[in-house]
């Protein structure tokens, strides 16, 4: 991870976080999840000579695929997650009272290793806050939406949600990984596996 940075932005009302990781010599780059706002990210990628090569979305509510409508550049997400794309009662757009009805395809991934330009990356499902939530796992750093949060995990309380499931996807698929593993959230600020262990009162 010696020649990739990390930028983050948070961005539109829900405060989503959105990640723009790049390499700094070869100015590819790729984008962690897409609210409204990407505008930003789009502005520092061309202020920097980046070019991203795609969009990967952890998960396909409002507050995370918002940003697609506005931008021409490939973009990902997991296989049982893509209706929610089109569906505006399932990411929750027709809430707020401007439904989103993605007018763009996908590309469909799955579990496993994903390369993007020069990033090698793997895919984890990790569904419970949503049916097709996905953590991505980049080096050292884990993108994990809105799985797993500083001090908190993801809602449950909401539709095609399922606490079991979220248990699940965090005890054995992120809480297993090394305890330097640096979370990347949706919302709010950084942590680690580590530190989750200890402190996160869910998690006891």
């Amino acid at each position: 991870m010696d020649k990739e940075k990390l930028v983050s932005f948070s961005l539109g009302s829900f405060q989503t976080n959105s990640y723009l990781l790049f390499n700094e010599y070869k100015k590819d780059a790729v984008v962690i999840d897409a609210p409204s706002g990407i505008e930003k990210v789009l502005k520092f990628a061309v202020n920097n000579s980046l070019n991203i090569r795609g969009v990967i979305i952890t998960h396909g509510h409002i507050d995370h695929i918002a940003g697609l409508e506005g931008i021409d550049i490939p973009f990902y997400i997991y296989k049982d997650e893509e209706d929610f794309l089109y569906n505006p009662d399932m990411n929750f757009s027709s809430l707020f009272g401007e439904p989103l009805s993605l007018g763009r395809k996908p590309r469909i991934i799955e579990d496993g290793d994903l390369q993007i330009g020069p990033f090698k990356m793997d895919i984890l499902h990790t569904p419970g806050h949503s049916p097709g939530s996905i953590s991505v796992k980049i080096g050292n750093l884990l993108f994990c939406g809105d799985v797993l949060f500083y001090d908190s995990i993801g809602r449950t309380d909401i539709p095609y949600a399922s606490h079991s499931l979220l248990m699940d996807s965090i005890r054995n698929k992120i809480m297993v990984m090394d305890e330097s593993v640096r979370i990347l959230p949706g919302h709010g600020k950084p942590t680690t596996i580590g530190r989750e262990l200890k402190n996160n009162p869910f998690l006891r």
